[in-house]
């Protein structure tokens, strides 16, 4: 918890502030001084709200606040922080807004004598910068208001409403006289008359009360005896006799004269009535939880709580809904509670105001509760979409761990138990650490015995001893409440009305700082010499004597040398543990990211099972932007934004830009283009920190500075540039300088050469962090068609088209301009690319086209896929096609010369299927044609390929369509099965291919249907004859210019997904076509090699296997 780790400020000296039981008193109200103020931020809301629905925006006018649809007494007006004590404590700065919000969430509320005025509790938590906690604890109650000026302007706004209902109802009514007769036939002038006496407020007649709350703010969660305290100062102020002292004693006795009680002790201090005791739970006990666990499990039942728990576990949108804040919070607190040894890691808002209800869009992992309004119907909620309480879980199947090991809080978890091998273990690992290792004392037998039984929780009834104990003996005793130097007559007793405390009094504390501070602070002093002394002697000879002597020269009643009187060298020595801290980090980090993206490849490569980590990808990357703004934040001049990373890059960009517009260099225009012999080749893009910052400011998706800055972190990840981009960024020594200490890690140049080194490895593998995580932003892409010119023609007459797809979606179909080659084009994130489609319409003298590949670039990225072609497009040429799919490699990065090489000459084993192409290898004579023993290899390795895909967890599969479709794929393996033996490719001078081979037997299956009798297993064969008839037919008429062999791969594909592939291949064996197109020692003739083909594929048919879109496009089947 904050309170037992923090830190005290510059200045403070021994910090009594740190030992107090409570921070500050605040009480909160309406300023009799400004009167009715509408609340701005709830009524923007409203206006929001009206505009999102399409609703009139006079209905919540921004500038007035007012809303004559809704009474005054039912509207919100603006509260304000009346007094706070003390006014400010140096480290742990008093934030008014957040306070006053927290306090009173709908801001002030109005009754009469009529209403219910119960006081109502309830509790917030204030999370700091740092991740630490501050708890409020606060008592809203309705005092009547004596301002003449706020009663004669409710009375007023009340006159305007009422003419304003009024005035609607008639407007509305007069266009029907009819209806405005059956109206006042059915009794509405009754209610109406009755509505206005109930809506009505008569400064005469009826008495006005306005809400107050009076507040604690502690360091710890002290709910029950902050409640028990604030409930007493009420009843103080509605007896009908005076307190025994003044209020102002009971506060300044709570904030200045009661301790904080030490782990593992009780305390007693004193109320206005009776004695409020606490107890603090000892350092191996589970963590202060003053919320009763009962009270969540009783509002949600066990059920649905281990529902919320789920989704707490796995990192979901948990939003809570309840009318009382307190609940929100009793539920909310016990759900975190649970979860030990885990934290809840990300946005943690158990009470959301409802001016923040905007806050449920963020794109982040969250835990919020928001209060419902009476009657409020909970189905009409408008919840953003990934707010969804249970929708997105894992598959029933699918194991929970295999999810909640990819989540932040475990990763967290490991984190800590890494570093506790350096550093101090962290508070609840400690506790968890030393439960484990009592189980295992227990279990002397059997220390590793694992058992899926539950186990009876020993330590509960330990932990229940352990504090009736400290409860039935107090370990500390507040001394209590006395008279204060206070002036005569001021804050006099006055029933119903919370008196005007003297500030003055409340300001500070007692001046000899008590026992309890003093030896708090000598303990504090004791340990801090201690840590001063283990740091000095951890120093070299050197800077040992020269700290020695510094530390001399400052004087020698000065027991702790300040930083700022010390040399650069030494206050970096003094950080040194915390630079190392840092560094230890980034190295482990980049090595668990390195490992865990290995460990996969290894797999796939047949090295090995691959280790298990437990951490997600996405997990690793989000902890590493951490990692990265904690050594930016580290030893800030000042802070400037939210996030010290992206403050550092907008001021770089800043003086780049300013540079780079004195200069006017030519080079900003653009990288100069190159053409390879073949054509165009994609020009170089270039490696810019300033226009990958570009790109991120552009995306209007990102809302704040630390969104923005883990996008920057993320795509140069992506771009393998993160090294070299913080290089740059720090390369600039004058701006470094200016924004930071001496001391700063990123002025520590051989951590911060070790630490650019550690980021340079995570360039050995490839991340898709970027791409695939900002999946709705729109992208530039380039493409360039490279011909090969030495055996087509460059320029066509017809008129070509791309289709670009990708694991996100596709462009649909784009016209390419007449005569060029490359084009550029904008898109929504296609993800990951993987297929090309590309044709002409033939038009024209010069309409046969020899496509050697296609290159398409994300010109964010940078990421190039090359699509590997080698066929003609063309009528009477090759095999007919007017339209190609193409299947995407990802080019790995080369330099520009390499590219040139790679693009060069034509692809000879890059084809989708290359076995039996015309093209190139029949143009220049070196056909290979592999031999049986090759071809049933390569079936086997092509089915084994697919099979080890499905075993693969989702999230670490590749494309099943290079799988199918691409080289070594299963459809180039079954075009070897059918080419093997196939007669002269030439038949009267005309191109042979598969599919004629198909269509003949679809011929001769339609002519002999009639014949075949009616056995159990003729009937089966006849109904797949009809099944194949059908597919092949449904492909022949299917609206696209694809050619043969492009018909073949998509009748593959398509029996592969309906499980028919082993049904058709007996068949087409068996067709009587067989003996006149395939010669005696084919592979299709044999009938072992034929069984043995079905049982591979086979294998398959327990997959359900999903197509892209493009392959299939047009095929009704």
């Amino acid at each position: 918890m904050s309170g037992s780790g923090a830190v005290p400020g510059p200045g403070s000296g021994s910090s009594p502030a740190a030992c107090r039981f409570a921070h500050y008193f605040v009480l909160c109200g309406i300023d009799a001084d400004s009167g009715l103020e509408p609340d701005e931020l709830a009524v923007l809301y409203q206006w929001l709200e009206a505009d999102r629905h399409g609703k009139s925006q006079d209905a919540a006018n921004t500038t007035s606040g007012e809303n004559f649809d809704q009474s005054p007494l039912r509207r919100t007006f603006k509260s304000k922080v009346l007094a706070h004590y003390p006014q400010n404590i140096e480290w742990n700065p008093f934030d008014q807004d957040a306070v006053n919000m927290l306090c009173m969430p709908k801001g002030l509320s109005f009754r009469t004598q009529t209403d219910s005025k119960d006081p109502q509790f309830h509790s917030f938590i204030i999370t700091r910068e740092d991740g630490s906690r501050t708890y409020g604890f606060v008592l809203t109650f309705y005092e009547e208001v004596t301002s003449k000026q706020i009663c004669t302007a409710m009375q007023t706004l009340y006159q305007m409403h009422n003419a304003e209902h009024y005035s609607s109802v008639y407007a509305s009514s007069s266009c029907s006289m009819d209806s405005l007769a059956s109206s006042i036939d059915e009794g509405d002038t009754t209610s109406l008359l009755k509505l206005q006496r109930y809506n009505s407020y008569d400064i005469s007649r009826d008495t006005l009360y306005v809400s107050k709350s009076i507040c604690l703010i502690t360091p710890l969660p002290f709910m029950q005896a902050c409640k028990k305290f604030l409930i007493q100062l009420y009843k103080a102020v509605t007896s009908q006799q005076p307190p025994p002292l003044p209020l102002e004693s009971y506060i300044h006795n709570i904030l200045y004269e009661v301790p904080l009680p030490p782990p593992g002790r009780s305390l007693k201090f004193y109320g206005v009535y009776e004695p409020v005791i606490c107890q603090r739970p000892g350092p191996n006990e589970l963590p202060l939880s003053d919320y009763p666990l009962r009270e969540a499990f009783e509002l949600l039942g066990l059920e649905n709580l281990v529902q919320v728990f789920t989704c707490v576990l796995l990192e979901m949108q948990i939003l809570l809904y309840s009318q009382d804040y307190q609940r929100l919070m009793t539920v909310a607190e016990g759900i975190t509670t649970l979860l030990f040894p885990f934290q809840w890691q990300h946005v943690y808002v158990p009470i959301l105001p409802a001016s923040l209800l905007h806050f449920l869009d963020a794109p982040v992992p969250y835990l919020m509760g928001l209060q419902s309004k009476e009657g409020t119907d909970r189905s009409k909620l408008e919840l953003p979409q990934e707010a969804s309480f249970l929708s997105d879980q894992p598959e029933p199947y699918l194991p929970f761990l295999s999810r909640f090991i990819e989540t932040q809080m475990f990763a967290t978890f490991i984190d800590n138990k890494i570093m506790s091998q350096w550093e101090e273990k962290d508070p609840l690992l400690r506790v968890f650490d030393s439960r484990i290792d009592k189980i295992r004392l227990y279990n002397v037998r059997a220390p590793t015995l694992r058992t899926s039984i539950y186990q009876k929780c020993s330590t509960l009834k330990e932990a229940a001893q352990s504090i009736e104990q400290r409860l039935m003996k107090m370990d500390h005793t507040a001394i209590h409440p006395h008279l204060l130097d206070m002036k005569i007559g001021q804050g006099k007793y006055e029933q119903g009305f919370f008196p005007k405390l003297q500030s003055d009094v409340l300001a500070t504390g007692p001046a000899n700082n008590n026992r309890w501070v003093s030896r708090s602070a000598t303990a504090q002093r004791r340990k801090e010499r201690l840590r001063q002394h283990s740091e000095h002697v951890g120093l070299d000879n050197d800077l040992r004597e020269k700290y020695m002597q510094e530390a001399r020269s400052l004087g020698k009643n000065l027991r702790q040398p300040k930083l700022s009187d010390l040399s650069p060298a030494v206050i970096a020595q003094t950080n040194w543990k915390f630079v190392e801290g840092l560094l230890k980090e980034c190295r482990m980090k980049t090595k668990r990211m390195l490992v865990e993206k290995m460990g996969h490849e290894a797999v796939e490569l047949g090295h090995g099972e691959a280790n298990i980590t437990g951490l997600e990808e996405n997990t690793l990357i989000a902890s590493l932007c951490d990692l990265l703004e904690r050594i930016w934040s580290h030893g800030l001049q000042v802070k400037q934004g939210k996030s010290a990373l992206w403050s550092h890059l907008i001021q770089f960009q800043d003086r780049e830009e300013k540079q780079e517009h004195l200069a006017e260099s030519p080079v900003a225009l653009g990288p100069e283009r190159r053409k390879s012999d073949s054509g165009v080749i994609l020009p170089t893009l270039r490696v810019s920190l300033i226009q990958d910052m570009r790109h991120i400011q552009n995306m209007s998706e990102i809302k704040t500075d630390v969104g923005r800055a883990r996008a920057w972190i993320r795509l140069s990840l992506e771009k393998k540039l993160l090294s070299q981009h913080l290089k740059q960024l720090l390369s600039n020594q004058p701006l470094t300088k200016k924004l930071y200490k001496r001391y700063a890690f990123l002025r520590c140049e051989e951590e911060r050469e070790q630490f650019l080194y550690h980021l340079l490895s995570l360039n050995a593998v490839d991340y898709f962090c970027f791409t695939s995580v900002f999946t709705t932003i729109m992208i530039p892409y380039r493409s360039v068609i490279i011909p090969i010119k030495k055996l087509s023609n460059a320029i066509i007459t017809s008129n070509p088209w791309i289709c670009v797809s990708g694991e996100l979606g596709d462009t649909g179909v784009m016209q390419i301009p007449k005569n060029l080659l490359e084009m550029t084009f904008e898109c929504q994130n296609l993800g990951k690319l993987t297929t090309v489609q590309i044709g002409h319409d033939n038009s024209g003298l010069l309409a046969k086209w020899l496509v050697d590949c296609v290159m398409v670039r994300n010109e964010i990225t940078g990421h190039t896929y090359r699509f590997p072609c080698g066929r003609w497009l063309g009528k009477g040429i090759d095999d007919g096609s007017l339209e190609r799919i193409l299947i995407g490699e990802l080019m790995t990065t080369a330099s520009d010369e390499d590219l040139v090489k790679q693009c060069r000459t034509p692809p000879q084993q890059k084809s989708p299927t290359v076995a039996r192409r015309l093209s190139i290898t029949s143009l220049t004579g070196k056909t290979t044609k592999p031999n049986a023993g090759q071809i049933q290899e390569g079936i086997g390795e092509a089915v084994n390929n697919i099979v080890k895909h499905f075993h693969k967890p989702e999230k670490e599969r590749g494309s099943l369509t290079v799988l199918l479709c691409g080289e070594n794929g299963l459809v180039a393996a079954l075009e070897q099965v059918f080419h093997h033996g196939f007669r002269s490719a030439r038949i009267f001078h005309k191109n042979v291919f598969i599919w004629d081979f198909i269509e003949r037997a679809v011929a001769y299956f339609e002519t002999t249907d009639q014949i075949l009798d009616n056995e159990d297993d003729v009937l089966i064969q006849k109904s797949s004859c009809k099944t194949f008839c059908h597919y092949v037919n449904a492909i022949n008429t299917a609206p696209r210019n694809i050619g043969k062999d492009g018909k073949f791969q998509i009748l593959v594909c398509l029996g592969t997904r309906d499980r028919l592939l082993p049904q058709w291949i007996p068949l087409l064996a068996e067709c009587p076509a067989i003996t006149r197109m395939y010669e005696e020692s084919a592979l299709l003739r044999d009938r072992m090699t034929v069984n043995s083909l079905i049982r591979i594929l086979q294998t398959i048919q327990d997959f359900t296997i999903v197509l892209e879109g493009s392959l299939i496009k047009g095929v009704d089947v």
